[in-house]
């Protein structure tokens, strides 16, 4: 039975309103959250739908786990890296800050030296802590504030610094969200004192073992948002806590599809928040848990089907150099990474990973180019200081198929 939202119910059906509510509210498969949403006492139902989406993300991670096994450990850190800074570039996005994949990868590329100029080095350096699965703590209103000044507290000030958080932890006055049309649609919580207990509230519930790992994401991410914490940044700091804790319960690789699942569905997901936040639910949470469920479930779909179709590729290309370069073990080997390169890898594969893969030198690994660069299938790309290789897939096929 299709789980309604209470406002349906009161419309189509207002004699059953009352008793379908206290029905809910007094169900043994429903949690009391302990602060109240537009009024009325939030809560959220353990429905059966929101059971299947747990079950569905235990397989996906099962099978996520398998294909990350089945692929050159390579392969699998340049997809990471390539996913993470899709990931990056559409969080910004979708709060309007333009951000380009050559930026978030200059900025990689930053803090791989240990550089801290330029911008989004907060952002980049937070996102590939998730990606090395590195213990960030967010047991605390503390914590909160210590991400968000790490994550886009630059960013909001090069913005506008008036919203900058003027108060001891958050900020100090109102807040409201805007729609397309410049109609506000949410006022956040207030006065920052109040903010601070309904979010801890919200980090309680977050890292509450004995709810079911997506219910307590989603509802954390809908507490943060109706909270809104910060005049500005809520959403990024939002989704970089949805997708580290993702991280930390399934496949790391899970983080890096949040926000590209979420734009995908972004009309799903702003209505699971209209919804709950009208005063005719009655502080039930439910849509929002079984929404977000489904966009992580989603994402999770999205990441095996690209793997597996990676997957398929490699190892199409690695039969295909196979074919053209037959008789040299040595030459298959590089032209196997330049495969491999050219189907995960954000821009290609540098020449102090080709020299470290091979474990030859420099002078050796052009030898070794050669061959490819004869058969017209390599790319070279320089980009900034960098030059980048990779196999020309295309043209490789043309030549195994001739």
């Amino acid at each position: 039975m299709t789980y309604r939202d209470l406002r349906k119910i009161f419309h189509s059906n207002p004699q059953a309103y009352d008793s379908e509510y206290e029905a809910r509210f007094n169900s043994p498969q429903t949690r009391k959250i302990g602060f109240d949403v537009s009024g009325s006492p939030a809560f959220f139902v353990m429905t059966p739908e929101i059971y299947q989406a747990e079950l569905a993300a235990a397989r996906l991670d099962k099978e996520l786990y398998q294909l990350c096994l089945s692929l050159p450990g390579k392969a699998i850190e340049s997809y990471q890296e390539s996913n993470l800074i899709d990931e990056i570039v559409i969080t910004n996005e979708i709060e309007g800050v333009q951000s380009t994949r050559r930026e978030i990868g200059d900025a990689l590329e930053r803090l791989e030296k240990n550089d801290k100029h330029g911008r989004f080095h907060g952002l980049v350096q937070k996102y590939r802590m998730l990606s090395r699965r590195e213990a960030i703590p967010i047991l605390t209103c503390e914590d909160v504030r210590s991400i968000y000044d790490d994550l886009v507290l630059d960013e909001v000030i090069r913005g506008n610094p008036n919203n900058a958080p003027d108060g001891t932890l958050f900020r100090e006055g109102p807040v409201s969200v805007y729609d397309a049309s410049g109609i506000s649609i949410h006022q956040g919580v207030e006065p920052e004192s109040k903010i601070v207990r309904s979010l801890q509230t919200a980090l309680d519930l977050l890292n509450n073992t004995d709810i079911e790992p997506l219910a307590r994401i989603s509802l954390f991410h809908f507490l943060f948002g109706y909270i809104h914490p910060f005049y500005d940044g809520n959403g990024r700091t939002n989704r970089f806590i949805s997708s580290y804790v993702l991280s930390t319960k399934f496949e790391p690789l899970v983080g890096f599809k949040l926000s590209r699942t979420i734009k995908q569905h972004i009309q799903q997901y702003y209505k699971g928040y209209t919804v709950c936040e009208h005063p005719l639910n009655k502080g039930d949470l439910t849509p929002f848990v079984m929404a977000f469920s489904d966009i992580i479930v989603s994402a999770m779909e999205s990441m095996r089907d690209s793997l597996s179709e990676l997957r398929a590729l490699l190892q199409q290309g690695e039969e295909l150099v196979e074919r053209v370069f037959a008789p040299d073990e040595t030459i298959r080997e590089v032209g196997f990474i330049l495969v491999t390169a050219a189907l995960f890898a954000f821009e290609g594969i540098t020449m102090k990973e080709l020299t470290s893969a091979l474990d030859a030198s420099r002078q050796t690994v052009y030898k070794r180019l050669a061959p490819f660069k004869e058969r017209g299938v390599l790319i070279v790309r320089n980009v900034g200081r960098r030059t980048y290789y990779r196999m020309d897939l295309d043209a490789l096929e043309r030549i195994a198929n001739e």
